[in-house]
Parts: C-alpha cells; structure tokens; sequence
C-alpha cells in the first residue's frame, strides 16, 4: 500500500497491511470511486474491498477520507480469505445476476460474525452501527415490501443472526423475537443461531449450516477459496453437515 494511505493508519492497521502483503507477496492497491459501493453503505464514503486471486484494491469515495476502521474491516476481510484460507459462498449458475446478491447477503452475514467482535482487538467500537441497523430492520416489520414468503423468511433467518451475534441491546433482541414469532419462526431461528455459534470456527460448515436453514439446494452453491501464492481459486461442493 502507498505510504500516503498507510500513513493516515494506526500502527496495529499497518502491521496488518504488511502481514498481508508479505504473506501475498503482492501490494494493496487504493483507488477511488465516484459513487457508493452498494445499497448498504454505511455512508457514501465507505470503504469497498476488491480481492481476487491475483490481488486486492481497496475502493473508497473519496480518496481524501480514508477512515481507519473503515480500512481495518476490508483488510480483516482479506485476511481470511487469504491468509485463513475461508471459502467465499458463490451461486453455480447465476444467469439473471439476482444469485450473487443473495449469496453476497450471506456472505457478508457470517463473515461479520468474525470480523466485527475483532474490531474491538484495534481499538475500535464496532457495534453501534449493527445495533442501529438492526434496530430499523426489526421496527420496519411487517415489511410491506417482501411480500414472497421465502424471501420474508429469509430476512428473518439472517437479520436475527446479526441481532443474535451482534447486538447487545436487549430491547432489540425482544423486538426481533416477537417478529419472528409473528412469522412462526422464533424456534427455527433459535436453532438456527445456536447451529451458527457451534461451528463458527468452521466457515464451511457455517456456509452448509446457512444454505440449509435458508432451504437452498446445496448444488446451487460452491465455496470458493483465493489462492493467493498461486495466483488460482479453488472450487469445492458445499457439504452437508
């Protein structure tokens, strides 16, 4: 990474940087981009990470503004999927591109249930925008918008996930019961997040845990591993577990 980012980091972020690079033997790039990365931006200058086999660009919308914990989330990202070697969930087939947003909504869902609690580790508050978020989502029900029961409970299944792991407000988390029980899923949802926390150590039986509760055919996804040191991706079936 160019010393003009690495110099607006704190020392552990930099260390950081350099575990990486050493380990990829292979420089982090930085470059802008004039809009925000997706929907869920948690503000129009949000950091946005890029990573592939070959390599890693950090995204942000002002190049001005390159927040640190914005920064540390997308290297804690990279850093399991290339150092850790964690499989990403990935559809097989996705011929309308409506495939990659949910398996991204996944995605992102367990993986923040590593990355968010190591925030803490640099020094940082993380919480406070789950529990916002959260929050909204729950106080938004019954969601008029989702009218598709599959996709209602697919909302359910990951939002109480984040609330589960994620959320220390209590009233949150009673808000989000009684919603779940409005919709018949509180006892699945509590299996659900209890199945999580036992294999959380496990990215792929997190993934096989997730596709299964969401009734996903385990043949309509692949876990894909960046291969960092030889330049590759390797592809596996999602196992059942």
């Amino acid at each position: 990474m160019k010393s003009s980012f690495l110099d607006k980091l704190g020392a552990d972020i930099k260390r950081l940087v350099e575990e990486i690079e050493d380990f990829s033997s292979t420089e982090i790039q930085v470059r802008p981009t004039p809009t925000p990365t997706n929907e869920s931006a948690q503000s129009p200058k949000a950091i946005a990470l890029i990573a592939s086999e070959h390599g890693a660009t950090l995204l942000c919308r002002d190049a001005g503004d390159f927040q640190p914990q914005a920064v540390l989330h997308e290297l804690l990202h990279l850093r399991r999927y290339w150092i850790d070697s964690v499989p990403q969930i990935l559809p097989v087939d996705d011929p309308d591109g409506e495939k990659i947003k949910l398996a991204n909504q996944i995605e992102n869902t367990l993986e923040h249930l590593i990355i968010v609690p190591q925030e803490r580790e640099y020094g940082f508050e993380p919480y406070a925008y789950y529990r916002e978020a959260t929050r909204k989502n729950w106080q938004a029900y019954p969601w008029p918008a989702i009218s598709e029961p599959w996709a209602r409970r697919k909302n359910c299944l990951l939002s109480w996930l984040t609330t589960y792991f994620l959320v220390r407000d209590p009233t949150i988390k009673q808000s989000a019961k009684r919603r779940l029980e409005q919709e018949g899923l509180s006892s699945e949802a509590e299996r659900f997040s209890q199945k999580i926390e036992r294999v959380l150590s496990s990215k792929e039986q997190c993934i096989s845990t997730a596709i299964r509760f969401l009734q996903i055919p385990h043949q309509q996804a692949t876990m894909v591993y960046l291969d960092i040191k030889n330049q590759r991706t390797i592809r596996k079936p999602v196992s059942l577990h």
